[in-house]
């Protein structure tokens, strides 16, 4: 866990001097034509005899436009096909900062305290441009319109870590630890549409508008100790994982009339999501002669409950409850390690995960969506989607050279899949909305991967050479619904010309998806970096980032909606990126 070996390290500082440490970080990348980033990052730190605190800032801002295509061929409008082009204009500027302040403290070699408290915020503010043609068999020149959206999102972030670890003179490779984690969110999203043309002869002029709180606190506590068994060895390691979550989502929209935002009443919602897991665990590491044997086990106690809010009643016998879940879940991981000899060593190991879908998926009241025309009910019986995977790896390691070889075979079940719930879309009585989504456990997807890394990690020289497929089988209600076959290839190089001169070099490739219904354009990414020592602590560092042009190309059928769509993306991220460090 990282709380305990943050607190180990805390033991092995130096209490001979004091001394006060840190760095200074700046670097831009600019494109030069249209997308740049820069950011600042300072750090500090004082060492005492007994005790250490630390404070650090960064500040940040990102500017990366990018365009999109897209062709929509629709067959299921009066049973008539049309071909709708559109064309997309996104201006993203991104700005985010932060301040954190870390405390240890050291009573004894045996009892170490160490905290954090850290400030975050990050906001965005987005402009884009729709331009719309559609042509039909009805007529012969084109619907035009076009679609303006301004949108921002403002995130602050508020996290306290406390751990407190005890080593036992009786013991010295036994610890114990407590550590308490608490993180408020603060999350506002808005977003204003506004629509003309003959392609829009209704406009449909609206704002959204949603906060979301989230609250969580985590408590951990855990033992840790090894174990001589007649020449052999066993490592510990139980505890205890408790979980607290409250989320609380207010939303509201607005109707622009006559020039002017106006509240829409029909569209006011607020939500209060609680969830809380207790997860009792132990990890188990017997090793033998040449075999390691180990488990891994995990039990989550899981209970969740939301209630909607309704914003002109207060009293708390009012509130109505949509849904309140509890389950136990068990997630066991367990594996062998077999070390040949010297050179050789292999692993074998099996493990499932869980992951659990957020309260929206799960709210069964309507919410409007940000998209035109979008309505959402979430589905409470969405059950949790579960991994259970094998994986067999093989490592040969001589001198500077190391050789892995891995494969592995993942089942994920339950994948929540978004559809249209055409029974419910029928109640809808917005005459401009057709379809109503909803989340279902409808997929299952089973996948057979291999990779294959071949490092070298020598005085002048430190190189990495990967590649790897993956084929990917997806079902739908008990039925092959497509087939994926992806594979990549990649190498990471950093030459040190001198005792002063490192050149590094990124360069990957990853394929196109291949199916049936689903083609998604290859990726090629590629860096290169020149890092110089100027002086001591100095270094200043260039970079081509993103040299290669990457453009997304994407074809999708969806047979419930009964449309081909094609998507071509240019995110326009090649930049020069130049920076200095100063370490002290």
């Amino acid at each position: 866990m990282r709380f305990s070996t943050i607190a180990l390290f805390l033991l092995n500082f130096s209490t001979a001097h004091a001394q006060l440490t840190g760095s200074v970080n700046a670097n831009g990348a600019w494109n030069f034509n249209q997308s740049n980033n820069e950011k600042v990052d300072l750090k500090l730190k004082y060492n005492g005899q007994k005790f250490y605190v630390g404070t650090g800032f960064n500040i940040g801002h990102s500017f990366m436009p990018s365009t999109q295509m897209t062709s929509i061929l629709d067959a299921k409008k009066e049973k008539s096909e049309y071909y709708k082009g559109e064309s997309k204009e996104i201006d993203p500027r991104k700005l985010n900062a932060g301040a954190n302040i870390d405390f240890g403290y050291r009573f004894n070699p045996a009892n170490v305290l160490d905290a954090s408290l850290s400030y975050t915020f990050s906001g965005t503010d987005e402009k884009s441009l729709l331009t719309t043609q559609r042509y039909n068999n009805f007529y012969d020149t084109p619907l035009e319109g076009v679609q303006k959206d301004t949108t921002y999102v403002r995130n602050q972030n508020l996290k306290f870590i406390t751990t407190y670890l005890h080593r036992f003179d009786s013991r010295p490779d036994a610890s114990l630890g407590v550590s308490i984690t608490s993180t408020s969110n603060l999350k506002q999203d808005a977003n204003r549409r506004v629509t003309s043309g003959d392609f829009y002869s209704k406009a449909k002029n609206y704002a959204t508008y949603s906060n979301l709180n989230e609250f969580k606190n985590n408590l951990s506590v855990f033992y840790d100790d090894k174990f001589n068994l007649g020449g052999n060895a066993l490592k510990m390691k139980a505890g205890l994982d408790f979980i607290s979550n409250q989320d609380i989502d207010g939303f509201d929209a607005e109707n622009f009339v006559n020039g002017q935002w106006r509240d829409s009443t029909q569209y006011k919602q607020s939500y209060y999501y609680s969830s809380t897991s207790t997860e009792p665990y132990v990890n188990l590491t017997y090793s033998v002669g040449k075999f390691d044997f180990f488990i891994k086990e995990r039990v989550q106690v899981y209970w969740h409950a939301m209630v909607d809010k309704l914003e002109n009643i207060k009293k708390p016998t009012d509130l109505v409850g949509l849904f309140d879940t509890f389950d136990t879940r068990n997630l066991l991981n367990a594996g062998i390690t077999y070390r040949i000899n010297k050179l050789h060593k292999m692993t074998i190991d099996y493990g499932r995960s869980i992951s659990r879908p957020d309260y929206k998926k799960l709210c069964p009241t309507l919410m409007i969506g940000k998209s035109d025309g979008e309505y959402f009910m979430g589905n409470p019986g969405l059950l949790p989607e579960f991994i259970d995977k094998v994986n067999l790896s093989y490592t040969y390691t001589k001198g500077i050279f190391v050789t892995k070889l891995d494969f592995n075979y993942r089942d994920k079940r339950n994948t929540a899949e978004k559809v249209i719930d055409l029974e419910k879309s029928k109640d809808i009585t917005d005459p401009t909305v057709k379809t109503l989504y909803t989340w279902v456990n409808s997929n299952r997807q089973n996948s057979l991967g291999a990779k294959l890394n071949l490092k070298v990690d020598g005085r002048n020289v430190k190189a990495e050479l990967y590649t790897g497929f993956n084929y990917d089988t997806y079902w739908k209600k008990g039925v092959v619904d497509k087939n994926d076959f992806n594979y990549e290839l990649g190498t990471i190089i950093d030459l040190f010309l001198n005792e002063t001169t490192i050149l590094s070099s990124t360069l990957a490739y990853i394929s196109a998806k291949q199916s049936a219904f689903n083609l998604k354009g290859e990726d090629v990414i590629a860096n290169l970096r020149l890092t110089k020592v100027l002086a001591k602590g100095m270094e200043l560092y260039a970079e081509l980032k993103d040299i290669v042009d990457k453009e997304i190309y994407e074809e999708t059928w969806n047979a419930d909606m009964n449309y081909l769509k094609i998507v071509s993306t240019k995110p326009n991220h090649r930049a020069v990126l130049l920076g200095i460090k100063y370490t002290f």
